[in-house]
């Protein structure tokens, strides 16, 4: 007993060692602050050694001041009324008027070099959030700004060729959300969406865009997750210093992408299948939040940080809540998620994994068969919950071709998983 005893404070001390240690080394490498995201403001930071090697980055430890931030080479356009701007490679942010041909070049600062034209419509397409499913389907999800993984995945699917044209005919493209934050090429993203969405319709097919938690916040100014380089262009262009205030400008109704993000749904049935973010969950049920309702509160916010004292009942769970159809994590429970809400909100009770029977539950309220979610990464595409649910959010390939960006196709309602080197393999049920 006192060997075992012995044992485990030896194991635990090593632990705590362990941790330490851990710590240490991945500050001194990523560095820590302590930054106000709201105003762009730190009261200390330290770069990390890292900084050395990223040149929107300042290297340093400084106290009480504005985080620095730089354009890192070729990014946009971001197009504001009637006015492009676009960032070069040298680092100087230019603007021109839209001309008459309304076609504005997208340039991609990855290894290729990547380039394709894009005609501003006058008015965003609005499609239905309940449509038929079509012959064929193809969706992925949490792209966030990975333009290398997302072209390789539309061509080796057959959702586009080569020089970013439209072959899918009539098929759909449903995108889960989670397209931009985190990655390098945020614009050329939205950009190819865009592109497609408009080539798709022509052609008797469509592409759905829906929302996910890091689209909502980039529109109401959270930049939280995005790139330094993100900053400081939506800094120059609105001319605001505070970082909510300048991104809300760049993603605000004025502008191209944030008018077009604002016609897309939260939450969409296709033929029977639920498209969302990141769940639905029984207690949106039992309020009885119908889909359209989910929707239009959410495009009602759109743009906005409401305070929770301000909204009523139903308003507060779809946009606040943990059980926000672009938040919740029911239905991906695991102990690193339960570490994360301890974590942020240490004296509240943490959410519990959905049952089968409330997910057959809330299927039946929203009148589906399955769920299809990501916003929770998975190791792989794969089918939970007796079928019912399929997740689709995993590590996407950072290259082209990798094989590692993945997504779905559906085909007369059988499941495949498929990647970005043309491999297709049947998802059991």
């Amino acid at each position: 007993m006192k060997k075992t005893a012995r044992l485990l404070k030896k194991l635990l001390f090593g632990a705590i060692i362990l941790g330490i240690a851990y710590w240490v080394l991945t500050t001194l490498f990523y560095g820590h602050s302590n930054i106000d995201e709201k105003t762009g403001q730190y009261s200390f930071s330290w770069s990390g050694l890292n900084a050395l090697w990223q040149k929107d980055r300042a290297f340093g430890f400084k106290t009480n001041g504005a985080v620095e931030t730089r354009l890192d080479g070729i990014d946009g356009p971001y197009i504001i009324g009637d006015t492009v701007y676009q960032v070069t490679a040298k680092n100087r942010l230019e603007r021109q008027l839209l001309d008459s041909s309304r076609t504005v070049l997208v340039r991609v600062n990855n290894e290729d070099l990547d380039t394709f034209r894009v005609k501003i419509q006058e008015k965003p397409l609005v499609y239905p959030e309940t449509s038929a499913m079509p012959e064929k389907l193809i969706a992925i999800s949490d792209i966030e700004g990975n333009f290398n993984g997302f072209y390789s995945f539309l061509v080796k699917t057959g959702v586009m060729n080569k020089d970013f044209r439209w072959t899918f005919g009539k098929g759909l493209l449903v995108l889960n959300g989670d397209f931009v934050d985190r990655g390098h090429h945020v614009p050329a993203v939205l950009w190819l969406i865009y592109h497609l969405e408009y080539q798709a319709a022509a052609a008797g097919g469509a592409v759905h865009y829906i929302l996910g938690n890091h689209e909502i916040l980039n529109m109401y100014g959270n930049t939280s997750y995005a790139q330094y380089k993100y900053r400081e262009v939506a800094r120059q262009i609105s001319r605001q210093t505070d970082w909510d205030q300048a991104n809300e400008y760049l993603y605000g109704e004025h502008t191209v992408i944030g008018k077009w993000l604002r016609s897309k749904h939260v939450m969409e049935n296709i033929g029977g299948y639920i498209f969302v973010h990141a769940g639905l969950n029984k207690v949106l049920v039992e309020e009885g939040i119908t889909q359209n309702m989910i929707n239009a509160i959410a495009r009602k916010y759109y743009g906005q940080n409401p305070e929770a004292d301000e909204l009523d009942r139903k308003a507060f769970l779809v946009l606040k809540s943990n059980h926000s159809p672009y938040w919740d994590r029911t239905l991906s429970m695991n102990i690193f998620y339960k570490i994360q809400y301890f974590y942020r909100a240490p004296f509240k009770p943490i959410p519990q994994a959905q049952s089968q029977q409330e997910l057959e539950q809330v299927l039946q309220f929203y009148k589906g068969s399955k769920i299809f979610v990501g916003h929770s990464i998975v190791g792989d595409i794969n089918s939970e919950y007796e079928g019912r649910v399929i997740k689709i959010d995993l590590k996407h390939g950072q290259q082209k071709f990798s094989g590692k960006t993945k997504g779905i196709m559906i085909h007369q309602r059988k499941l495949f998983k498929v990647d970005d080197t043309g491999n297709q393999a049947l998802i059991p049920k």
